[in-house]
């Protein structure tokens, strides 16, 4: 009889979530399944539809292999170096005879497999999309050791998702974070166990695709620099000014041109050279008073896939920003955003950012989610701390990947 692992199923593991049963649910409404049910028979529904017929089983397997790669999740990415060959990972064939025999089982490719100690390769695929382009997807699993202080240790199984993403040149690894992981013991000993982290375990996973392709990641500092500009260019979308402070600022063009004449000749006696200076710290002021004066704060979320709260960055100097906008108003609206902001211009990098994004579907689920995108050495993080659908790590993944500019 098919049964869903009681740490997958477990509702404090969050692997499966309300939202995604009753999606599952809805899809099944023929089958006499309940939306309304509450989690626990939800889950035995499922079970029940699975144990009907081998294809029904495979259906419920292939959606757990979904399931269980989005949701709360950390995710690492990864920058491949320019040199790293993939051209020849063009052709399936190639592909599918270095993936197949590192397969632990040819014949059942799921995530819901008796896991070892190691880490193992549990299910492979290849696509091509038009939006994402060529893309190798690849499914690992093994075990590792919890402990809680109250609930005492326990041995647990722990997918590990990674994807090539070819055309964009990055590698991506998706994991849940989780406190008080330990590598696997047979028989657990605190004082022996070895810590380990949702970033150690993608890391390592990196690492084994990278050796089985001979792929290289790129250098730290290079690495570091593409994820930084990358995120201010993100930013930079998402604070575009509105169209409203816009009208104002317009409207005041002939007092801010006497203002900047006034600071350049009257009171800084400064030589012209000065001038695009000057002009563009006055512009930032004016456009931080009406911003922050402004009461219809939506128009800095109206229209907009997502906004920022919280804003970390250096400048050339080391300085910090720390930036935070209140109760999840918009950062844009706030002094402290304008006080920094032709810092970040001037460098075009940024540390870190937490956003509330728009769902892209919110069928059984709030409006909208945080998620905090920070680079550390030679990779970027995104941390999602609520239920997020694969189409919505997809698209926070590609809105950061694909955020352009000027660096000029």
């Amino acid at each position: 009889m098919f049964s869903i692992p009681y740490t997958f199923a477990s509702e404090d593991e969050s692997y499966i979530t309300i939202p995604a049963l009753r999606r599952f649910a809805k899809e099944k409404r023929e089958e006499n399944f309940r939306i309304s049910a509450d989690r626990p028979q939800l889950i035995e529904d499922i079970e029940n539809y699975a144990n009907q017929s081998e294809e029904k089983k495979e259906e419920v397997l292939d959606w757990l292999d979904k399931v269980l790669v989005e949701g709360i999740k950390e995710i690492q990415i990864k920058y491949l170096d320019d040199t790293s060959p993939v051209d020849f990972l063009s052709d399936d064939a190639y592909i599918e005879g270095i993936l197949s025999s590192k397969l632990e089982d040819n014949s059942n490719q799921h995530l819901c497999q008796a896991y070892t100690e190691e880490l193992r390769l549990y299910k492979y695929e290849i696509e091509t999309d038009n939006n994402l382009g060529r893309r190798i997807k690849i499914y690992f699993g093994k075990l590792l050791c919890t402990y809680d202080r109250d609930r005492g240790s326990a041995i647990i199984p722990y997918p590990v998702f990674v994807e090539l993403f070819l055309d964009k040149g990055i590698i991506v690894a998706r994991a849940k974070s989780k406190s008080g992981l330990y590598k696997h013991m047979t028989s657990f000993v605190l004082e022996a166990a070895v810590p380990t982290k949702a970033e150690k375990q993608m890391a390592d996973a990196i690492k084994s695709v990278c050796n089985w392709f001979a792929l290289e990641i790129a250098s730290r500092p290079a690495a570091s620099a593409f994820f930084k500009k990358k995120l201010y260019f993100m930013l930079e979308k998402y604070t575009k000014t509105p169209k409203e402070i816009k009208i104002l600022i317009e409207a005041k063009a002939a007092e801010i041109d006497n203002m900047v004449q006034l600071l350049m000749k009257n009171i800084c006696c400064l030589p012209e050279n000065y001038r695009e200076d000057v002009k563009s710290n006055v512009l930032n002021m004016v456009e931080k008073y009406f911003s922050i004066s402004y009461k219809d704060k939506k128009i800095f979320t109206r229209e907009r896939d997502a906004y920022p709260l919280k804003l970390n960055a250096t400048d050339e100097e080391d300085s910090k920003v720390e930036q935070t906008a209140a109760l999840e108003e918009p950062l844009q609206s706030k002094g402290i955003f304008f006080d920094n902001k032709k810092m970040l211009q001037k460098s075009k990098s940024c540390d870190g950012v937490s956003f509330m994004f728009n769902r892209m579907n919110t069928l059984y689920c709030t409006r909208s989610f945080k998620v905090k995108i920070v680079i550390i050495n030679d990779f970027c993080t995104l941390k999602f701390t609520e239920y997020t659908m694969e189409e919505d790590i997809i698209h926070v993944l590609f809105s950061f990947i694909g955020a352009e500019g000027s660096v000029g």
